[in-house]
């Protein structure tokens, strides 16, 4: 039995394997076809000898250091409780997945416009850029390969982004209040400027248009959370012409739109019914239980990590792909 030493190298392994240094490199990378036997063999022989590969000598071998940045965007959006923001904990937790079984780690970065420009990655995945993202220009501007999750909406083009169907989604959402028998349905939106935001206002507009209905669309900052919400919906529930539904951004907003419907005595679902557009456990655990539309996000973590080794492998930048949202009806669509 060999003891474990600091000097052991890949060159001992090789040797303690009967094999050359570039089947060990394969072989413990799981970058390259390799015979299970080999394989096994190897990975025996750098037990025995107590060997691990040394990140930065690794890194000269591959040209790769083996970390994925990780940022969202905006950062109000991961402030406060973890159920308020289940989308970024299923988004991240299934891309940590994914990386770790690519042979990646995944680092999410807290700075969104310093930090991630000066870690050392191999590349940096950006959740929910804003229009003409200014992290996302610096990423570019420094060769840093960048996948998003959703495109920036002033540059679609770029390639390299994995989507949602924001119109399949609120097309779902409205039909579905439609049938509830809901005629006067407002938007509560957001105040960031990425693509959600734009092309699911888009989408709700060209829904009412095509429906004869009048658009109703009141935006509170993400950051207010679930007061906030309350705050800007109650005028518009107090009115002659008050709506009998409202579509709320995130799970927090849709609270703030029941609490601020409760303060008034509208009952819900019988005066007003409330969807969430971003489900969580705030939605389903919450009094009356509120229909909320699942953006897959752990989906879509999956497949911004797989876009994320297609561009470090050099392919070339394939169709994007757009996530489809699925409706889970509750108490306060449903009488």
């Amino acid at each position: 039995m060999h003891s474990r030493s600091p000097q052991v190298t890949i060159k001992d392994v090789a040797r303690e394997a009967g094999v050359s240094i570039t089947t060990v490199s394969h072989a413990l990378s799981g970058r390259r076809a390799v015979a299970e036997e080999t394989r096994t063999r190897v990975l025996q022989a750098a037990e025995r000898l107590g060997y691990f590969a040394h990140p930065a000598a690794r890194s000269l071998r591959t040209g790769r250091i083996g970390v994925i940045g990780l940022v969202f965007r905006p950062r109000d959006a991961v402030r406060g409780s973890l159920a308020g923001t289940e989308y970024h904990l299923r988004l991240g937790g299934a891309a940590a997945t994914a990386a770790v079984n690519a042979g990646f780690g995944l680092l999410h970065v807290p700075d969104p416009l310093a930090t991630p420009a000066q870690l050392p990655m191999d590349g940096c995945i950006l959740v929910a850029p804003s229009g003409s993202d200014k992290l996302l220009s610096t990423l570019l501007r420094r060769d840093m390969p960048v996948v998003t999750a959703d495109p920036d909406p002033d540059r679609p083009d770029l390639g390299w982004w994995v989507g949602r169907d924001e119109a399949a989604g609120l097309t779902a959402v409205l039909d579905h209040l439609r049938e509830a028998g809901a005629r006067r349905i407002a938007l509560l939106s957001g105040t960031d400027d990425n693509a959600w935001h734009r092309h699911s206002q888009q989408a709700y507009r060209d829904w009412v248009a095509a429906n004869e209905m009048s658009p109703t669309v009141v935006r509170c900052y993400e950051g207010d959370g679930a007061g906030g919400a309350a705050k800007t919906v109650a005028p518009l529930l107090a009115g002659v012409d008050r709506p009998d539904a409202v579509v709320a951004a995130s799970s927090r907003f849709a609270t703030g739109v029941v609490s601020a419907a409760g303060e008034l005595g509208l009952d819900i679902p019988g005066q007003l019914l409330v969807v969430a557009l971003s489900d969580s456990e705030v939605a389903r655990a919450h009094t009356p239980s509120i229909t909320a539309l699942d953006l897959q996000p752990d989906m879509l973590g999956r497949a911004v990590v797989d876009l994320m080794l297609h561009r470090l492998e050099g392919a070339k930048a394939p169709k994007p792909v757009r996530v489809r949202p699925v409706l889970h009806p509750r108490t306060s669509t449903k009488g």
